[in-house]
């Protein structure tokens, strides 16, 4: 049985990673360019949703 992700809960998903990835930002301490590019990914994958981000990043 194939139960796919509703447009909500991908955006939930895509929301959580993009947090969870800025948190591990906020704790990094040296230059970490795969977590750059990790959010990068997870910025644009969140435009697509056209997801406003400002608010997610000031928290940080």
């Amino acid at each position: 049985m194939s139960e796919e992700m509703t447009l909500e809960e991908q955006k939930q998903m895509a929301i959580d990673n993009y947090v969870n990835l800025m948190r591990i930002k906020a704790d990094e301490k040296a230059e970490n360019k795969e977590l750059e590019r990790q959010l990068k990914i997870a910025k644009l994958k969140l435009s697509t949703f056209a997801i406003d981000l400002s608010e997610i990043e000031t928290m940080f």
